[in-house]
C-alpha cells in the first residue's frame, strides 16, 4: 500500500485498470508510463494474443522495449505465452543508415531472445514486386507520388508498407488458426494533430485492441510524449532498465542529425520541453509527400562521413521532383485498347526514354556506391528487380530494341560507362493535357500481331506449345510457369544466370536481331526466370498483341512511335464520328481482341 501512497491521482486511475501490474516492479526510474505500457504488455499475451510489432523509429522501438519486456514477465507467469513478431519493412527506398540500425535491433532482439528464451521472431517484410517502387517508377512509368499525384496523401505508405504487414497478419490468422493477432504500433497523439486524429478515427487506444481495416490493432505509447520517448532511451543508459540492445546511443547520433545536429532532450531525465524537439522524420527517399527530404539533407550536412553517401539518392529525388511536370518526359503511349481499336493517348505516365535514364542513373550511383566502399552500401536494383523492370518494358512496348534494360545493365556494371544525373530547375504543372485517340487498327490491319504465340512451336519446338482457353476458344501460346503472384526466380542463381550469360549467348548468337522487342518478354517467360500470376497469362497475352502492333509502327510509318501517335490521333469527338461512319458504312475497324 505504501508504493500506492507515492502515486497520482492519475496514475492509481491508469494502475486500476490494469491489475496485471506486479508492483514489485514499480521502481525509482521515474518512468510510469513504461511499466504501465510494459503491464499492458503482459497482459495482452497472457489473454493469448499473438503480437506483431512493427520497427521503424524511435517511437516504435520505445514501444518494442516495453513490449519483449511484457512477453518476458508473462512468459516468467505462463510459459505458453507469444510468440512475437517483430517486423521491419524494406521498401527498398529507406534511409539506408536508419535502416540498418533497424537491422541491427533485429540482431540485438534475436540474441536476447535466445539468452532469455523468450519466443521471438524477426522477420523483413517487402512489397510485391510489381508494387516496388522503383519497378513501378521505371518499369511501369508509374509518376512519382506526391500530394499532386496521388490519389491519397500517403498512398505510397499504404502499397510499401501497410499492404507488407495485411498479408504478414492474414498468413498468421492462418498459421495459428486464429483471429488474436495484434499489430502493435509507435503511434502517438504527440507526434502531430494529424497522427492524432488517425488514431482517434481508426478508435485506436493504448488499453486494449480494436479492430482496424488492418485487423486488430493497438497503439501502446499512444500517451506518451516525445520526452517520454527520450527519456527511456536515457533511462536504460544509466543501466535503471534492462533492454535488449546497448545500442541506443547510435539512434540519438541519428535522429540529432537528421535534426540539423541539435536535440535538447539528450540532456537527460528531465521532462522540460526543450529548445528544439528531437522528432525529425526519416521516410523513403522517394516518397515525395513533401518537397525536401529534410531529414536526409541535414544529415548529409552534419555528419558527410557517416551520411555523404547518400546524397546521390538526394539528388536523384531532386530530378524526379523537378521533372514530374515536365511533358516532355511523358509518354503518349496508351494502355488500353478500346473495342473500336482506339488507344486513349494521354501522358500520365514517363517516357520509356525516360525510364531507361532513370534505370541508368541508378545503376551509376550504387555501382559507384560499391567502388568507393568495396560494399553494397547502396542496392536499389539487383538482377531480380532488373528483369521485372525487362518484362514491363517488353510487355509494354516501344523499346528501340529487344532487351534494352538488360544491355543498360551491361553497359554500366560490367563495362564501366556511367551516367550523371543532370542539373535541373523545378518545372511547375502548366496545363492538363486533353485526351485524345490513337486509331491503331488502321495501321496494323496488314500485320496481324501474334501475341504470346510463335511459329517456332509449329516445328521442332512443338512440345514446349502451351493452351489457355477464354470464351470458349483455345489460344496457343509459349511454355510459361505459373506462381501466387508475379515474381522472378532467383533461386540457384536462375536470375543471375539469365542476365550474365544467357542474355549475352542471345546477343552474340544473333537471336535478337531483326526481332520485335516483344522476343524478350517470350524468353523470360519460356526460360521459367520470370513466373506469371496464376489466371493473368491472357491478360499478358493481349498486352504482348498490343506491344507488337505499336512496335510494327515505327517499321510501318519510319517516324518515332511517340512521334506517330501524337500526330495520328484524333479528338474524342472525332473518334465517335469515324465509329459512326464505319458502322453506317457496314465496315467496322477490325480489333485485336
Amino acid at each position: 500500500m505504501r508504493v500506492m501512497m507515492t502515486l497520482s491521482i492519475t496514475q492509481r486511475i491508469e494502475l486500476s485498470m490494469n491489475k496485471a501490474i506486479n508492483y514489485q516492479y514499480l521502481s525509482s526510474h521515474e518512468h510510469d508510463k513504461y511499466e504501465i505500457t510494459v503491464a499492458r504488455a503482459q497482459q495482452l499475451f497472457l489473454e493469448g494474443w499473438r503480437v506483431v510489432l512493427g520497427l521503424s523509429g524511435k517511437d516504435s522501438i520505445a514501444t518494442s522495449v516495453c513490449v519483449i519486456e511484457g512477453l518476458k514477465r508473462a512468459k516468467a507467469i505462463n510459459a505458453d505465452v507469444g510468440p512475437l513478431y517483430v517486423v521491419t519493412t524494406d521498401t527498398t527506398i529507406e534511409n539506408i543508415v536508419i535502416h540498418d540500425y533497424m537491422l541491427t535491433l533485429h540482431e540485438n532482439i534475436t540474441a536476447y531472445a535466445t539468452e532469455n528464451d523468450l519466443p521471438i521472431e524477426c522477420h523483413i517484410l517487402k512489397p510485391a514486386l510489381s508494387s516496388q517502387p522503383l519497378i513501378e517508377y521505371i518499369g511501369r512509368g508509374k509518376l512519382l507520388r506526391t500530394p499532386e499525384t496521388s490519389s491519397k496523401s500517403r498512398d505510397c505508405a499504404y502499397s510499401w508498407k501497410i499492404m507488407p504487414l495485411k498479408t504478414f497478419m492474414s498468413d498468421l490468422v492462418k498459421k495459428h488458426q486464429t483471429e488474436k493477432i495484434c499489430s502493435m504500433s509507435g503511434s502517438r497523439d504527440d507526434e502531430s494533430l494529424k497522427r492524432a486524429a488517425n488514431l482517434a478515427k481508426r478508435q485506436e487506444t493504448e488499453f486494449t485492441p480494436v479492430l482496424t481495416e488492418l485487423g486488430w490493432t493497438m497503439a501502446p505509447i499512444k500517451n506518451w510524449t516525445l520526452n517520454d520517448v527520450w527519456q527511456l532511451f536515457s533511462i536504460i543508459e544509466d543501466g535503471d532498465i534492462e533492454s535488449y540492445s546497448d545500442h541506443f546511443n547510435l539512434l540519438k547520433k541519428h535522429y540529432s542529425a537528421g535534426n540539423g545536429g541539435v536535440c535538447d532532450l539528450f540532456a537527460g531525465k528531465s521532462f522540460n520541453a526543450a529548445v528544439k524537439k528531437c522528432g525529425s522524420r526519416h521516410g523513403c527517399f522517394l516518397c515525395c509527400q513533401t518537397a525536401k527530404d529534410t531529414s536526409l539533407e541535414n544529415q548529409i550536412e552534419i555528419d558527410p562521413k557517416t551520411y555523404g553517401f547518400m546524397k546521390p539518392l538526394n539528388d536523384l529525388r531532386t530530378f524526379m521532383l523537378n521533372t514530374l511536370f515536365d511533358y516532355n518526359y511523358r509518354s503518349t503511349l496508351g494502355r488500353k485498347l478500346t473495342k473500336d481499336g482506339y488507344i486513349k493517348v494521354g501522358l500520365n505516365q514517363y517516357s520509356l526514354e525516360y525510364r531507361m535514364n532513370l534505370l541508368r542513373y541508378v545503376l551509376s550511383i550504387q555501382t559507384d556506391a560499391y567502388e568507393l566502399s568495396g560494399n553494397h552500401t547502396i542496392d536499389l536494383i539487383d538482377y531480380r528487380e532488373l528483369l521485372a523492370i525487362q518484362y514491363h518494358w517488353s510487355r509494354e512496348g516501344g523499346e528501340s530494341e529487344a532487351g534494352m534494360a538488360l544491355k543498360i545493365w551491361h553497359e554500366v556494371v560490367n563495362e564501366g560507362v556511367r551516367y550523371a544525373i543532370p542539373e535541373t530547375t523545378y518545372t511547375p504543372p502548366a496545363f492538363t493535357p486533353e485526351y485524345r485517340y490513337f486509331p491503331l487498327m488502321k495501321f496494323v490491319d496488314n500485320n496481324q500481331p501474334e501475341g504470346l504465340n510463335d511459329e517456332g512451336l509449329d516445328y521442332k519446338f512443338k512440345s514446349l506449345a502451351r493452351m489457355f482457353k477464354r470464351n470458349g476458344e483455345n489460344h496457343r501460346v509459349i511454355r510459361y510457369t505459373e506462381s501466387q503472384s508475379f515474381d522472378v526466380v532467383t533461386a540457384d542463381a536462375h536470375a543471375m544466370t539469365f542476365v550474365e550469360d544467357f542474355y549475352l549467348d542471345l546477343v552474340e548468337g544473333g537471336h535478337l536481331d531483326n526481332k520485335c522487342p516483344t522476343v524478350m518478354l517470350k524468353q523470360l517467360l519460356e526460360s521459367g526466370v520470370v513466373t506469371l500470376a496464376k489466371g493473368t497469362i491472357g491478360r499478358v497475352h493481349d498486352d504482348a498483341r498490343r506491344a507488337q502492333a505499336l512496335n510494327s509502327l515505327k517499321a510501318t510509318l519510319d517516324i518515332p512511335i511517340p512521334d506517330a501517335i501524337m500526330q495520328l490521333s484524333v479528338s474524342e469527338r472525332q473518334m465517335h464520328l469515324e465509329i459512326t461512319s464505319r458502322v453506317a458504312q457496314e465496315n467496322p475497324q477490325q480489333t485485336l481482341f
